[in-house]
This record gives structure tokens, sequence and C-alpha cells, in this order.
């Protein structure tokens, strides 16, 4: 019996803790991340990379900074403004500051005001 009761409990928990840690699945969850937003900024950083001096070195801010890096600007248009650090012609790592607008129309994704400083 004391043992059943042990399974039980153990169940329960990982109830628990799977509910707690994905949530209810309410699409109406203002904190849900919208699946474009961080496929607009990959899309992004292959067109920087393109850019680059040295684009095999490019390193770009982390999930979370990201995230804070992209505004939408409604019907499939995203502003990103963000910074890469990369080697140079000199072969010196330097942060580059840019920005660009990302456009998904129909099965095609366009970037426009490609800006690199």
């Amino acid at each position: 019996m004391k043992n059943k009761l042990q399974h039980l409990f153990s169940l329960f928990a990982i109830i628990t803790f799977i509910f707690l840690a994905f949530g209810s699945g309410d699409s109406n969850d203002s904190s849900s991340v919208e699946p474009n937003k961080m496929l607009a900024y990959n899309y992004a950083e292959d067109f920087i990379k393109q850019r680059l001096k040295s684009p095999s070195t490019a390193e770009f801010p982390g999930l979370f900074e990201k995230d804070e890096h992209i505004t939408n600007l409604g019907g499939g248009e995203y502003q990103i403004r963000s910074w890469v650090d990369s080697q140079n012609g000199f072969g010196a790592m330097i942060r580059s500051q840019w920005s660009c607008k990302i456009k998904f129309v129909d099965d095609k994704v366009q970037a426009e005001n490609i800006i690199i400083e």
C-alpha cells in the first residue's frame, strides 16, 4: 500500500511539474512568443552574415536578448536592431550594430534597409 501511495504521489508531482513548466496551453497567453518573430531574426542573421568580412566568426546575442531586438510591425514585417561580434579584415573581433526589416511575403522572405555600422 505504501509503495502504491509513493507512486501516485510521484505521478502527481510529475504532472504538476509538466503543467507548471509548459503552462496550460492557453493560446491567449500574452507571454507566448510568435513563431515568425524568431524566424525573422534568423533570416536577418543570414542576410547580415553575407555582408561580413568573416561570417564564420559571427557571434550574435543569445535567445532572450534577441527577443528584445525585434519589433513586430504587423502584416508579416519585422524591424530588427541588434549587434554582431565578428572579425574584421585584420583579424580583430569587433562589435557592429546592425538593423534591417524582414518581410514574409507569400512563401518568400525579403530583407530591406540592411545597415551595418
